[in-house]
């Protein structure tokens, strides 16, 4: 059985790593695409929102924002997990290799980000959106259903 070369290796590592990141982008697109849907029947049931039987249709929206939001967290969580294990693996292999020293950039060398990514600032800056997005909307969410209850008891 041939053995694969590290050439073969890296260009695997560097194919999962893109694969787990087109993954994040979709899922973050699908965040993104959800909670806009869900944004314009809220503004519109605001318009509204003198009857008080509208109060549970606004709740049902704001609902339907959190949990989409927090369904999404635990794949975008999983993915970055992934990345973050083939990453390893190619930047030890960059690191073991000085005949490979020629298809590393510079980040590849920062001390301790070997073994732990979340040490290289730039690839935790690459992921930030799909790690607070969906925090975000649970909070903007959250503050939405009080404001409708703050609202709704202004009008009682």
């Amino acid at each position: 059985m041939n053995e694969i070369s590290n050439f073969q290796k890296l260009q695997y590592y560097k194919e999962e790593i893109r694969t787990e990141f087109n993954l994040i982008a979709m899922r973050s697109t699908i965040l993104v695409t959800c909670q806009s849907f869900l944004v314009v029947p809220f503004a519109l049931l605001q318009t509204a929102a003198v009857y008080a039987s509208v109060a549970v249709y606004v709740y049902i929206v704001a609902a339907l924002g959190i949990f989409t939001s927090v369904v999404l967290i635990q794949p975008l969580n999983a993915a970055h997990k992934t990345i973050d294990k083939w990453l390893v693996k190619q930047r030890k292999l960059l690191q073991n290799n000085p005949d490979m020293s020629d298809l590393a950039i510079g980040r590849d060398y920062i001390p301790g980000a070997g073994d732990d990514p979340s040490k290289d600032k730039l690839y935790k800056g690459s992921l930030a959106f799909s790690v607070y997005g969906p925090w975000s909307f649970v909070i903007f969410w959250i503050l939405m259903c009080m404001w409708s209850t703050a609202r709704l008891l202004m009008r009682i």
